[in-house]
This record gives C-alpha cells, sequence and structure tokens, in this order.
C-alpha cells in the first residue's frame, strides 16, 4: 500500500519531467482503497486518531464495532476463529490474554509481519517486524501478548497503572493531610490504608453515614490490586504451556481475599458497584473520598464528574506500584486484509501515538520507551490539581513484574468476585463464600 503524500510527490516529478524532456509519462496510479475492520471495547480505539489516520491514508476506511468486553473477548471470538471470518484487527482485553494465547493457530504471527513504506512519513521505518518493535514496550506487557507457542499475537496499546484517586476537599474537611506526598505516607500498607479509611469515617456525621458516604467507592476493588502486585496469580509457570493451576495454594490469593474481606466489614466502603448511575452521581456529591484508579479512570471521572475539577488528587497506591487492565490489538489468522492492518496498528501503537493518548485521553503508554521523556514526566493534569500523572503512573507500573496468566483468568476472577459480593451483600460468611468459590472453581477448570 502507497502512501498519498509518495502519490502526489510522484506527480509534481513527472511534470517536471515532462517539462524539461517533452516525454509524457503516464502518472503513478493511486493507492487502492482498503476497509479495515476492527473490532474493539470501550475507548481502546480514539476517535481523534482515527480522524488523523483518516487524513494520512484517505485510500484507508477503518470499520469499527465496538462490544461489551466479556461477548466480544468470549463469544464473539470463538465463533470468529471457528468459522474463520472476522474483523482484521481484534482488541483482547489482558483477563482475556491468558485464554487466547493458547490459541495462537486463531491469531497471524506478528514475527512474521514487516512494515510496508506506508507509513514512512510519520517515522516509521519500512521492514519492522514485532521482533524489532518489541524493544519499545514493557517487558511484562509485552509477555501478554505472546502465546505459549512463542508466537507473537498482539502488541500492547497501554498499561493501565493503579494508584488512588483522592478528593483533597474531603480529606480536608476530615482532618487528614492534603498534600499527595503526604498522603501516600498515609498508607505504606494495606492494612493502613484500611486504617486511614476507619479514621475517615469517624470523622462523617451520623447523617453522612445514613446516606451511605465511606472512604472508599468499593472495597471489593482492593483484591485486584493486591493480587496484581505479586509474582503469582492463579497459575504457576511450570514450563509447560498452561502452566499449573494454583488458586487453591497460592498465599497471595488469600492474602488479597483476607484484606478485601477486612476493608469490606471494616465499613470503609460504599458498597456503590463501579460504572452504575450511582457511582457517577457519588462522584460528583462526594459520597466517597478514594477510588483505586487506573490511569484509563481519570478521563472517565472527567467525565462522568466535569464540575469536581480540581478537587481531586493523585496519591501511591499501598505497598507499591499497581495496574489494572490494559489490551493488546491482535490481527486475526483469517484477516483478509493483513498488511493493511499491520501498518494501522504499528502507527496506531507507535511510541508518538501512545504518548499521545495518554495525554488526551488518560491511557497510560505500554511504550515503556515513552517513560524517561520529558513530555510524559512533565505532563501534569490540572483535573487532578495539577498531579504529575505521567511521571506517578510510570514509576508505579515500573515497579511491577510479570505474571503468567493463564487460560482461565477470567473465569476464576469472575467466581472469586463473585464470592466477594456475596459477603459485602452479607449473604455468606467469608468462611462460607470461599468454600463455595473453591465448589465452584472445580466446575470451571474441569469444564
Amino acid at each position: 500500500m502507497r502512501k498519498t503524500w509518495k502519490a502526489k510527490t510522484g506527480l509534481a516529478v513527472i511534470a517536471a519531467l515532462a517539462i524539461s524532456t517533452g516525454v509524457l509519462t503516464t502518472p503513478a496510479k493511486a493507492a487502492d482503497p482498503v476497509t479495515i475492520t476492527i473490532w474493539t471495547f470501550g475507548d481502546v480505539i480514539q476517535r481523534n486518531l482515527v480522524v488523523e489516520y483518516k487524513a494520512l491514508h484517505p485510500e484507508v476506511t477503518l470499520s469499527i464495532k465496538k462490544s461489551d468486553l466479556d461477548p466480544l473477548n468470549g463469544t464473539n471470538m470463538v465463533t470468529a476463529c471457528t468459522s474463520k471470518t472476522g474483523p482484521d484487527i481484534v482488541a483482547v482485553e489482558v483477563s482475556y490474554s491468558g485464554y487466547w494465547r493458547s490459541y495462537p493457530k486463531c491469531f497471524q504471527d506478528l514475527r512474521q509481519m514487516k512494515t510496508s513504506d506506508a507509513n514512512a512519513s510519520a517515522g516509521i521505518a519500512a521492514g519492522l517486524s514485532a521482533t524489532e518493535l518489541k524493544k519499545d514496550y514493557l517487558s511484562w506487557r509485552w509477555e501478554q501478548g505472546v502465546a505459549y507457542d512463542d508466537s507473537v499475537i498482539g502488541i500492547p496499546t497501554d498499561v493501565g497503572g493503579l494508584e488512588v484517586a483522592y478528593r483533597v476537599d474531603l480529606f480536608k474537611k476530615a482532618g487528614l493531610p492534603t498534600d499527595r506526598a503526604a498522603v501516600s505516607k498515609l498508607w505504606p500498607t494495606w492494612e493502613a490504608f484500611i486504617a486511614t479509611g476507619q479514621k475517615y469515617m469517624t470523622k462523617l456525621s451520623a447523617a453522612d453515614k445514613k446516606a451511605g458516604k465511606g472512604f472508599i467507592d468499593n472495597a471489593g476493588t482492593i483484591y485486584a490490586a493486591i493480587m496484581n502486585q505479586g509474582t503469582e496469580k492463579y497459575y504457576k509457570n511450570d514450563g509447560t504451556d498452561m502452566g499449573k493451576l494454583t488458586y487453591d495454594t497460592n498465599p497471595q490469593v488469600k492474602k488479597a481475599w483476607n484484606t478485601t474481606i477486612k476493608a469490606t466489614e471494616s465499613g470503609i466502603g460504599t458498597r456503590i458497584g463501579q460504572y452504575t448511575s450511582d457511582w457517577n452521581i457519588g462522584m460528583n456529591k462526594g459520597t466517597f473520598a478514594t477510588i483505586l484508579a487506573p490511569a484509563w479512570m481519570m478521563d472517565y471521572i472527567k467525565a462522568q464528574a466535569p464540575d469536581t475539577s480540581g478537587k481531586w488528587d493523585i496519591a501511591n497506591l499501598p505497598v507499591s506500584g499497581g495496574n489494572q487492565g490494559g489490551t493488546q490489538l491482535t490481527i486475526p489468522s483469517y484477516a483478509k486484509n493483513k498488511q493493511a492492518a499491520y501498518d494501522f496498528l504499528t502507527w496506531y501503537l507507535a511510541p508518538e501515538q501512545e504518548l499521545k493518548v495518554f495525554k488526551t485521553y488518560g491511557l497510560f503508554p505500554a511504550a515503556s520507551s515513552t517513560y524517561k521523556d520529558p513530555a510524559l514526566l512533565n505532563f501534569k493534569d490540572p483535573f487532578f490539581n495539577n498531579a504529575p500523572v505521567g511521571k506517578i503512573y510510570a514509576e508505579g507500573v515500573s515497579k511491577l513484574k510479570p505474571i503468567f496468566e493463564g487460560k482461565l483468568q477470567r473465569a476464576i476472577d469472575q467466581a472469586i468476585g463473585a464470592g466477594l459480593g456475596r459477603v459485602a451483600a452479607k449473604k455468606m460468611t467469608p468462611a462460607k463464600s470461599w468454600a463455595q468459590v473453591l465448589t465452584d472453581l472445580k466446575k470451571v477448570v474441569n469444564n
């Protein structure tokens, strides 16, 4: 595929030759039209960058279909792979990466692809495969797009990162420190985080408590935060493609479960479900003072609670850095327009574009080559009290270590989440609910 600018340049040269030599040459053929179909979810594919790519490539049409995450990465992709029909590009969220890494035949091995000269004007050289691109990305995020046969099935769009978004005004009202460094020092451990929450709750009036106000929006979010701070989740890398299931023996699982239960029973959470209308209203009304916020959630908070600008700030997550979410863009093995898809994918995920997306939409770059770039490190967000969010999230994600992602990770997460939900709703004791989780998981792993 040739670029339009190149064709125009060629026409100018041809005209000059015709004048100087008197020889009429046939004009260069314009690039052929192509439609790239993309299956995605959420804000993985940003509209402004689509417009920018269209300006670079008027011959390219991007046909984008957005779906909810679980149907997209579940039934829809299974059906597409089985029938060998579907999109040219599909977004795979990290909670499903372990599953799809088990099915490399469903994807094009990106080590076998090469960039064309289509994006030369954007600084992307021709002839680059995933092997050459790897050095630009955070190593543990890159691995989430590597199949168990070592083929590269996806390149990372972003790394979720995870820090604590807190309301400066509500902390001040409760007599807590408001400076982000001082706030970070309040909770070197998760136990200290819970204790800070309990202190905050003592400052609430009886009316506030009756109205359901709390320190954190939902204590259940602590579970995933703790799990991602370990080196192992539900599988152990034993040298096999699938790994060894360890959800019932890994101490990190019970640590995350017990700490989340403690936070829930301490009463520091509002028990409002995230991404519900009540959650959105709560952001505006000051119903909760903290949210465990991945970088991409900053844009969500801005959109849902625009009048709270300047009232929020970002502090460090307890213990160490954190992560929640992240996506890989993949090219299915049955894609009809692989080269055009690869050229778009490598342009869209280039460090320059990932940095641009972060500064505009808050999705933190998986391209670690940007982590020393002053444009990232010096980036401050006025909405979050001019917090140096680039520096904060870069330091956080750099502290994490690789975790082996297993095939049934999403299903295990959902079963444990349901167990925590039963306790929060006071439908079961923690012990009975954990026993139910183990029973449910036996069915999951034996299916």
